[in-house]
């Protein structure tokens, strides 16, 4: 009897020893565990700090850049004087790396001079730097000595081999950052992370991509029955324009508007129409660009046989310092997408457009407008 009551005192101490080993083998596993994962914390914090520090170090020494043809070129430390090249891209740097700017693409119209200021406006002139307009004085750009030169727009044929020429005549890496109008927020910063500007860059690119979003949203609202068809008059007679699908005009089709210049295989160029044309297309609308015939359509017995111009449905697309909708198109189109939604569907795009302007001219230009200004601009 007593070994019997021996045996099971003795099981059950040994029971109990091995409890209390799992126990301590669990507590020292979680122990470990926490261990572990402090040491990974760690590990990882301090990667990242390296990760930082060999990033700062490659900008200060050699580091690579691959733009949107696929093109990497190389620079050494820092980038901080760059030459533009286009209308797009002189209008993006200003944005966000104006003091940056060896140069400009081109002239100032007196009427962008006070947006700009004195000191933007007395850079020395570029030209154009490659295409059927080139005009490029080399021995300026050479002597403003640029560390990039910097294009931004539509891809267009032949461009990578014809910036590949331009860099090896000069010496001066060219980059290409491509922006269609939806696609201007990713521009922005892109062209940030290349100039060290991202604080500023993202800025812009959120005011644009929320610019996009709304515009998509308020288009799609839209039944195909109720969308409005719109011409787009360029040059003093108002027949020259671009058909639909084309880079420039984007702004029209995004706020949910039909381009009626529709020709299969038209390209993205201007192309010239005929009135019997445009009579047969009878837009609800008519845009005219800066140099055209905009002021005299209401006087004119021929366009008054379009029912926009007798309903009085025609505009005059608003161009200081750059067209709301093209010519050129630079990022103008997206204050350009505000401006044209809220013409043509008001009650979906319902916006202040006084306020918007004074917004996106500080935003994008630096520069306050009084509401006088603004009215002026929009042409009220």
């Amino acid at each position: 009897m007593m070994k019997k009551h021996f045996t099971i005192r003795l099981m059950a101490l040994m029971l109990a020893a091995l409890m209390m080993g799992a126990a301590f083998s669990a507590c020292s596993q979680t122990q470990q565990t926490e261990q572990t994962e402090q040491t990974q914390e760690i590990q990882t914090a301090e990667k990242t700090e390296e990760s930082a520090q060999a990033s700062e170090q490659t900008k200060e020494g050699q580091w690579e850049f691959t733009d949107s043809l696929g093109r990497t070129v190389s620079f050494e430390g820092q980038i901080e004087r760059v030459a533009p090249s286009g209308n797009m891209a002189q209008q993006c740097l200003f944005s966000i790396a104006a003091d940056k700017m060896v140069g400009r693409a081109g002239e100032v119209a007196k009427n962008a001079e006070a947006y700009y200021g004195e000191e933007f406006v007395n850079l020395p002139v570029f030209g154009a730097f490659y295409g059927s307009k080139s005009d490029l004085n080399k021995e300026a750009v050479i002597a403003a000595d640029p560390q990039v030169i910097i294009d931004i727009g539509e891809v267009k044929d032949g461009m990578k081999e014809e910036l590949d020429d331009l860099q090896e005549q000069l010496g001066i890496p060219v980059v290409f950052i491509e922006a269609d109008l939806e696609g201007t927020g990713t521009a922005f910063r892109t062209l940030g992370q290349l100039l060290d500007c991202e604080e500023e860059a993202n800025k812009i690119a959120d005011y644009c991509d929320q610019t996009m979003q709304d515009a998509q949203e308020k288009s799609a609202s839209i039944p195909q029955e109720e969308r409005k068809s719109v011409y787009y008059g360029l040059n003093e007679n108002g027949l020259s324009s671009f058909a639909q699908g084309s880079f420039h005009t984007e702004v029209i089709e995004l706020v949910g508007a039909d381009n009626c210049v529709q020709v299969e295989g038209a390209g993205s160029g201007a192309m010239e129409i005929s009135f019997e044309q445009l009579l047969n297309w009878n837009p609800d609308v008519l845009l005219f660009g800066e140099q055209s015939m905009a002021d005299g359509v209401a006087n004119d017995p021929v366009w008054q046989e379009l029912t926009a111009v007798q309903e009085g449905n025609y505009s005059k697309i608003p161009s200081e310092p750059y067209s709301f909708l093209d010519q050129p198109p630079a990022a103008n189109r997206v204050i350009g997408v505000k401006w044209l939604g809220n013409l043509l569907y008001p009650e979906i795009y319902d916006y202040d457009m006084v306020k918007e302007v004074q917004e996106f001219y500080s935003l994008f230009y630096h520069y306050d407008l009084t509401e006088e200004q603004a009215q002026e601009i929009l042409g009220k």
